[in-house]
Parts: structure tokens; sequence; C-alpha cells
């Protein structure tokens, strides 16, 4: 039977005997996953989502970190991914949750440092511009910030997180302005990698009330799926 250990305060700690890893896809492996998906029902009220929960699950491939000087920044994934998709009735964005389950503990440990250690070659500010023939421009910054999450803390691993704001801003007549805000919490638990999401295309940066709504989902996706 799997133990769960919270922590007290706002600081949460799981504390779990391992899920059955996947090795081959199977009906028993694509049934577990649906049953241990995060339910809308247990999404923070800040979302406001709907009852409805998407859910597919393919082949896993390899995880997608972020892209510098337009190399894509890439970690093994496992064997199988399950995602769940979340629609608000109130916030606009993205809420998503992806468990990347790999053949062993083992191997989803190896790549959790791989991961670890590429969010650090994200962080920073990159900024460019273009000048067209009518003599307008445009102009687009990122900044992307890394770290670990204290908050989300299992069997002694912190999450780690990445977010990434980005501005363009287009001059001349049809001029415009376009901002993006990406909160994604990553957390290793047993044999999987769990994503969880944010992204919003109406905010440069998200409050702390949703970036804590996000760590929050992060946390009640590990226990819905060792529940």
């Amino acid at each position: 039977m799997k133990k769960l250990a919270l922590a007290a305060a706002a600081v949460f700690t799981i504390t779990a005997i391992a899920a059955p890893a996947a090795q081959a896809y199977d009906a028993e492996a694509y049934s577990y996953a649906a049953a241990h998906m995060l339910q809308p029902k247990n999404v923070p009220a800040t979302f406001g989502v709907n009852s409805r929960l998407d859910f597919n699950a393919t082949r896993a491939f390899p995880i997608f970190v972020c892209s510098v000087e337009s190399k894509e920044v890439k970690v093994p994934g496992g064997v199988y991914v399950f995602n769940a998709n979340y629609v608000s009735k109130k916030v606009e964005g993205n809420l998503s949750v992806s468990v990347n389950q790999y053949a062993s503990s083992v191997k989803s440990i190896v790549a959790f440092n791989a991961l670890k250690k590429a969010v650090t070659k994200c962080s920073g500010q990159k900024t460019g511009s273009s000048t067209f023939e009518d003599g307008s421009t445009d102009t687009w910054a990122r900044l992307t910030t890394t770290g670990t999450v204290p908050a989300v803390t299992i069997t002694g691993v912190p999450s780690v997180f990445l977010n990434a704001n980005f501005t363009d801003v287009a001059s001349g007549p049809e001029g415009s302005e376009y901002t993006s805000d990406q909160y994604s919490v990553y957390t290793l638990v047993d044999d999987v990698i769990i994503s969880t999401n944010f992204y919003t295309g109406s905010e440069l940066n998200i409050s702390t009330k949703k970036r804590k709504a996000v760590n929050q989902t992060a946390f009640n996706a590990v226990t819905a799926w060792l529940g």
C-alpha cells in the first residue's frame, strides 16, 4: 500500500512505494494512468476548470525544455507519456499535466538529473529585433528563470521550475504588442516525471497566487498518481 506523508504548513512532502512501471504498451498501463491522472475536481479553485478531462496516451518522446540559440534543449523521454488538459472557465490560459513514465525508477532518476541540468541552460535574457523595408520594426525579449520548488518535495527531492516571460512589440501603422508567460514544474516520483504546466498569452507575469496554484496542482497530481 502506498504511504503518503504531508509536511506541515505550506511545504508538502510525499513518501511512497513505487507505482507499477509499464514495460509494454498494454491495457493495464493505460488503465492505471487513466484512473490516476489528476481529476478536475482536485485542481485548485484558482483556475476554475470545468468538469471535462481531456486525456490521451502515446509512446514517449524526448521532453522539450526550451530553445537556446534556435537549438532545442531536450532530455530523454520514457516509455509512455500520459497527458491531461484542463479547460478553465474563468482564467485565460492553458493548464496541463503530463506523466512521462520510464521503464524503471533508475532511468527516471537519470532523466530527472539531466532535466535539472537542462533547465539551467535555459536561464537568462535574450533579445532580438528586425527592421523591415517600410521602416517598421519588430522587437522581442525573453526572460527565463529557473530554480527549485521546495513546496513540492518528493522523497527528499524538490521539484524544479522553469518560467519564461516573452514580449513582442511591432511598430508601424498596424503595430501590436504580445506578451506571454509559461510556468512549468517538473516532479520526480518513482518511475515517472510529472510535468505541470500553465501558459497564458494574456499577461507577462502570472500572479503569485497562480504560481502557488500551479505548485498545488503539481502536488495534487502526484497524490492522484500514487492514490
